[in-house]
């Protein structure tokens, strides 16, 4: 096995998950709650949270896409890079979650910020790197996926588009995408259009957040009345 950290971090993912279909008091447990972080002190929730999954179709997806790129960052840049990446890359998405759900009841749960960052930090730390999804033949170029990507999750996010944390994967791919910097500067910067481009609109779209973080106008931009 050439990446058995992210084996065995899919593993762990899988088994806990598993447990936490047949106990619901333990997925009771592990939710990303923003009361119970920020009221009873369960700051453990940020991380744990990441254990556990809606169902396998939802723990599949996000277990694929982590070994997929995972496997990459592990066997080039060694297994305490991948485990750093993504605890943090988990922390980023919970904590911009904690941000914008602190005033209001919020529960969440899957790995989907960890993933985000793990993807976004492979795209600019391996050059040459595509993303292929299941619905489109070719593989995108990484560049261009990763402001695809921004975009995408913070028009998500504003319009609150399905049942999904569009605010974990905009934080997780931040957190990513700083890593890859402080990792390679020499390979983000080899392509300056598009991990400038995804730097500038990142600062932008987590501007907007902090003006407006419950958009409760539910448009995209906010209005000056709308702001808080």
């Amino acid at each position: 096995m050439n990446a058995p950290v992210t084996i065995a971090i899919c593993a762990i993912t899988a088994v806990v998950t598993q447990i936490a279909f047949s106990r619901p008091e333990i997925l009771q447990r592990l939710l990303f709650k923003p009361r119970e972080i920020l009221v009873d002190g369960q700051w453990d929730r940020i991380l744990a949270s990441a254990l556990i999954h809606a169902d396998w179709m939802h723990a599949g997806f996000n277990l694929f896409a982590f070994y997929s790129f995972g496997s990459a960052i592990e066997i080039l840049y060694g297994w305490k890079t991948l485990v750093a990446v993504y605890l943090f890359s988990v922390m980023g998405g919970s904590l911009l979650s904690l941000f914008l759900h602190r005033h209001h009841q919020y529960a969440a749960l899957g790995a989907s910020g960890g993933v985000s960052g793990i993807i976004f930090s492979t795209i600019f730390l391996v050059p040459g790197t595509g993303v292929s999804l299941f619905f489109i033949p070719i593989a995108i170029p990484g560049n261009a996926f990763a402001l695809i990507y921004l975009l995408g999750s913070f028009w998500g996010l504003r319009k609150k588009v399905g049942n999904i944390g569009h605010d974990a994967h905009f934080g997780g791919a931040i957190v990513g995408l700083v890593f890859a910097f402080a990792i390679q500067p020499s390979f983000c910067l080899a392509d300056p259009f598009y991990f400038w481009g995804s730097v500038c609109v990142s600062l932008f779209c987590l501007a907007i957040l902090f003006l407006d973080p419950t958009n409760s106008s539910g448009k995209l931009f906010p209005s000056p009345k709308s702001r808080n």
